[in-house]
């Protein structure tokens, strides 16, 4: 078998039959945080880059800087499902994720805005490389001949995520400042690592 690739009989799910299987709910999670982790960032960017100290017009360039990482990471990811396969792609995406929150993180106690930049850029990347995943993974698991459907149904985590960064929203209300909200985006992120050890084709 080729590097990285894992081996299972292949055949088409239905929609229900997707629903009821391990690792569809697994999958699910996972995109849920990913996308959380993505969607909040992109709603803090500007005000999060001016908490560190960088310049108004800096901030306002590193939206724009997230959203060409969010589009590289489409293409990176589909480089590495097809040169590394599923379970390290989906290692790899789960990493920077957590690395990204981490630095924005520190970024936020020490105000340095090099790794509030180096923590977004990051971030775009793995923000970038979910829907990928989540096409890619929905193909591979569950078949071609009722992908649009399933598909469809994998990317509701989008809708689950963006309630995560309500929730966000609040923690930074509640918390007077970033710590608390990207501290539970770690947690999230490294919840992702862990869930990728167990997604199996069952």
């Amino acid at each position: 078998k080729a590097a990285g690739k894992e081996i299972f009989e292949m055949r088409d799910y239905t929609s229900g039959e997707m629903l009821r299987r391990p690792s569809f709910w697994m999958a699910f999670i996972y995109l849920i945080f990913m996308s959380a982790v993505g969607s909040s960032v992109i709603s803090f960017a500007k005000d999060l880059a001016l908490s560190v100290g960088a310049a108004p017009t800096v901030a306002t360039a590193l939206v724009g800087v997230l959203s060409v990482c969010n589009g590289l990471g489409r293409i990176i990811t589909g480089r590495l499902f097809d040169a590394l396969g599923r379970r390290k792609t989906m290692i790899i995406a789960s990493v920077i994720t957590t690395g990204a929150a981490g630095i924005i993180l520190l970024s936020v106690w020490i105000s340095s805005i090099p790794l509030c930049v180096i923590g977004l850029c990051l971030t775009g990347l793995s923000y970038g490389s979910s829907p990928t995943v989540s096409s890619a993974f929905t193909s591979e698991f569950y078949g071609a001949k009722h992908f649009q459907r399933n598909f469809s149904i994998m990317n509701c985590n989008l809708v689950i995520a963006s309630f995560v960064a309500t929730a966000c929203s609040a923690l930074y209300d509640l918390g007077g400042g970033y710590i608390l909200p990207f501290a539970a985006l770690v947690c999230m992120s490294a919840v992702t690592v862990v869930l990728n050890l167990f997604i199996k084709k069952a």
